[in-house]
């Protein structure tokens, strides 16, 4: 799942035709372009996903109507190989009205999309979305680093890792939608500023228990920092955040530098240039 850790690009420029047949030209049309680009994604996400109505709160009847996700018919998707590049991981599958999520507010911004935490109508319950688009995916070529990130987090079934909910697809975006967990190990360590001892061994314990459990798959998660590390309701550890990981035979090396920047020694840091 998203990573509570935050990690553009640039526009074409297409003149309009006036009605004398000129060009539209000048530096406040380009000025209103790279404003409108720079919310591009966001914009993009909300507009097609959810009409926000104002922050929700569950403790309290909304007065107005929640955010709803709301996906239009298949049959208005005019490009089927633009859906076909994201099967099987990514299914195709519309919403029915009892199924219907409601945005809640937001949870972070990450390197290659925005998670939400939703109240599932159906089910009564709380999640975490991330909402990826597409054409990032593409443009970035990580289509395979995000099918893998579904494809193992469904084989994986252990108390200390942050289990799927269930991903689909909609015009767009990719969609991975998680349990909730309200903080995480950083969060808490920020917070209180010291752990005691009891508590390290506990968390060390719970680690190596589930670190382990992924090795003997064959899985490395490649992105192990506190930010990754969720604590459900009784204080147990949730490892997530599956985007960087995956499968690796046994005795195999893998020679890919990544993670995350600040948790990195600076000769690895130069290294990944």
């Amino acid at each position: 799942m998203g990573t509570a850790s935050c990690r553009q690009g640039q526009h074409a420029q297409v003149a309009a035709p006036n009605k004398q047949g000129g060009n539209i030209q000048g530096p406040w049309i380009r000025g209103w372009k790279s404003l409108w680009s720079g919310v591009g994604t966001t914009r993009s996400v909300l507009k097609e996903l959810w009409r926000l109505q104002g922050p929700q709160c569950l403790q309290q009847e909304p007065l107005e109507p929640a955010p709803l996700l709301v996906e239009k018919p298949l049959s208005e998707w005019p490009v089927p190989q633009f859906i076909n590049l994201f099967l099987p991981e990514f299914p195709i599958r519309p919403l029915r009205r009892h199924q219907q999520l409601k945005i809640l507010g937001f949870v972070a911004k990450g390197s290659f999309g925005t998670v939400f935490k939703v109240l599932d109508c159906g089910q009564k319950a709380v999640f975490t979305v991330k909402v990826v688009p597409k054409v990032k995916v593409l443009q970035r070529d990580i289509l395979k680093q995000c099918k893998d990130e579904v494809s193992i987090q469904r084989q994986i079934s252990h108390p200390f890792v942050h289990g799927l909910g269930d991903s689909w697809q909609g015009k767009r975006h990719l969609f991975i939608m998680c349990s909730y967990c309200s903080t995480d190990l950083y969060s808490l360590w920020s917070t209180v500023r010291c752990f005691a001892e009891a508590s390290i061994r506990l968390f060390a314990a719970e680690l190596v228990l589930v670190l382990c459990y992924l090795h003997d798959l064959g899985i490395i998660h490649r992105d192990v920092k506190m930010e990754n590390i969720l604590l459900d309701e009784r204080g147990h550890l949730k490892l997530t955040d599956f985007g960087l990981s995956r499968h690796l035979p046994q005795g195999v090396r893998a020679y890919t530098i990544c993670g995350t920047l600040q948790y990195m020694g600076k000769r690895e840091a130069k290294a990944g240039g």
